[in-house]
């Protein structure tokens, strides 16, 4: 079930799926309440039939019954009755057969008027003996014989008898006195042709029907089911209605008919009325189990023909999006999303070909921008130098302007070599305190410094005239400032893998204002400002390490200013440092 579960967590597979049971839905609930209603409709039609065809099978058996109890009375009032009665001296001639084959005809008449006759007989208690219209005269049976003692204790002159197979109708013809019994006259009706006749109502084998005599509760059935046809019957007495009887789990579905005489039941099976319902609801419902199944497959086949590619093609558009360039479709199927990710692949091709193409111009635009600003520099520098060096010649120093020249030489010698961008530490140490020894020749009592710098530190690589800068300015805005001695320190130290280099001043430091304004144009990608050197040393490190590093200045407490350099901490490799060495 995992390749169904992971694509119901997706949204397409998800709408899809559920578009499907949206339509589905409806549809199963209205072919629901169709069927119920079918069903309840077929259940009540059912009934109205059966009722119906009870009810006419009823009336017809009824008819057939007064018919042919109508004979009968008739058949008893022929004056051929009496004339048999004379002869039950036991004397056996002509004219007594005869005469019983005169009346036996006539019985024949009756017998042949209904399906359910059996047969019609006549009874001469006298000589024990009987006249039937099947079998002749002939010495009484135990059955008639029983029907002659009802009709001889009850003193009923119309009777009705019913044994395990023939439902008797008789009628007893007594002397003027009514003790005597003279002959019984009656009719044999079959309960196995009634039996059939009700089978014929079941036509298709679902109704099971069976009739009662309503005063002896004898049942006149097939016998297959007994126990059910009693129970039935006992409910319906019971309750006095037709409907719904459970019977062993089962609803059966019960009509009646009833006369004076006999109630006729039929029963059925609700399963078995409504099959057609079930056999279509069953249809339905394979239909409805194809179609989710089906909207399972379909939803399958849409989440991996659409949403796979697409997903895939989201998930490395974002990779593109947070920086990613080296990323790249698999190109498996020549579709339209195969001509999508050729494309995108394409694009993706030329954006990298077009991000080298700026980082280069961006490289070459560094690469001037460091030259330019080293050029600002040195320029810069080598003004003062002339500036000092004319005031000291101009006062005819000339031991001094020798010390100057030398120098200069020194300083430039270092600067113009064919060196790298950057250099150790310990070297631009050397040529910042050559510019301070130049200085100190300015100032001549006036200046004094102090490096405090950790020894393991001395070969770090740093860039050029980033140190010069920053002396430079303690110089000019804060030692020329005061009248009094004025002193440098220059530190270098190192804290949590950051390399700190700091020159401070014990000179007038600055105004808050000034102070944070001039923050401020550092800051500036372009220098609109006076102090071109400490926005060139700014930059440069921002250049080249990036924007979290640079310069950092503040006043010193109580007095003098201080300008922090912070650029990340690399340190030589052995080889470099033999090299060096």
């Amino acid at each position: 079930m995992s390749w169904l579960l992971s694509p119901l967590r997706m949204r397409v597979f998800r709408k899809v799926f559920i578009g499907f049971l949206v339509v589905l839905l409806p549809l199963t609930a209205i072919n629901s309440a169709v069927l119920w209603i079918s069903s309840h409709a077929m259940a009540s039609q059912a009934q109205a039939s059966t009722h119906s065809k009870l009810q006419f099978f009823m009336d017809y058996l009824q008819e057939e019954l007064r018919n042919v109890n109508q004979m009968l009375v008739a058949l008893s009032n022929d004056p051929d009755l009496p004339s048999a009665y004379l002869y039950q001296e036991g004397v056996f001639d002509y004219e007594l057969v005869h005469l019983s084959a005169q009346i036996q005809s006539k019985m024949k008449i009756v017998l042949y008027s209904s399906d359910y006759v059996s047969d019609v007989f006549l009874i001469l208690p006298e000589i024990r003996e009987q006249l039937s219209a099947g079998e002749g005269l002939r010495e009484l049976s135990d059955s008639l014989s029983k029907v002659l003692s009802r009709h001889t204790e009850q003193g009923n002159q119309i009777a009705r008898y019913i044994d395990d197979q023939t439902i008797t109708y008789s009628t007893s013809v007594t002397d003027g006195s009514g003790d005597n019994i003279l002959y019984v006259l009656g009719t044999e009706i079959s309960q196995q042709r009634i039996i059939e006749a009700m089978n014929r109502f079941n036509e298709n084998n679902q109704y099971h029907v069976f009739l009662v005599d309503d005063h002896t509760g004898k049942i006149i059935s097939n016998g297959t089911s007994v126990t059910r046809d009693k129970y039935m019957y006992e409910r319906m007495v019971q309750s006095d209605s037709t409907g719904v009887i459970s019977f062993d789990h089962t609803n059966y579905l019960v009509q009646r008919s009833t006369d004076e005489n006999f109630t006729l039941i039929s029963y059925v099976s609700e399963r078995d009325v409504i099959a057609p319902v079930f056999n279509m609801r069953n249809v339905f419902l394979l239909l409805v189990t194809s179609l989710v199944l089906f909207s399972i497959i379909y939803s399958r086949i849409v989440y991996n023909q659409i949403h796979k590619p697409l997903h895939r093609l989201v998930q490395t558009m974002r990779e593109v999006e947070i920086g990613n360039m080296n990323v790249s479709l698999q190109i498996h199927k020549e579709d339209e999303f195969g001509y999508v990710y050729k494309q995108f692949n394409k694009m993706i091709d030329q954006l990298r070909s077009l991000i080298q193409e700026v980082l280069e111009s961006k490289i070459q635009t560094q690469q001037a921008q460091l030259k330019q600003l080293q050029s600002q520099i040195n320029p810069h520098f080598l003004f003062n130098c002339f500036y000092i060096g004319y005031r000291m010649a101009k006062a005819g120093e000339s031991e001094n302007v020798a010390r100057l020249c030398k120098y200069l030489g020194d300083y430039f010698r270092f600067v113009t070599q064919q060196a790298p961008h950057e250099v150790m530490l310990r070297d631009e140490l050397k040529y910042t305190v050559t510019y301070l020894e130049i200085q100190k020749m300015r100032f001549t009592d006036r200046l004094s410094y102090t490096l405090n710098v950790d020894p393991e530190l001395e070969l770090v690589a740093v860039p050029g005239l980033i140190l010069q800068p920053l002396v430079e300015n303690a110089l000019l805005h804060g030692i020329e400032r005061v009248d009094r001695p004025g002193h440098i320190v220059i530190e270098v130290r190192q804290e949590n893998g950051i390399l700190i280099i700091e020159v401070e001043d014990n000179g007038s430091g600055m105004d808050s204002t000034d102070l944070m304004a001039l923050s401020g144009q550092l800051d500036k990608p372009t220098n609109v400002s006076d102090n071109c050197g400490l926005w060139n040393v700014h930059w440069r490190l921002k250049h080249r390490y990036g924007q979290q590093w640079g310069l950092v200045l503040q006043n010193r407490v109580p007095e003098g200013f201080s300008a922090c350099i912070t650029l990340p901490l690399v340190h030589p490799s052995q080889q470099e440092v033999d090299q060096i060495v």
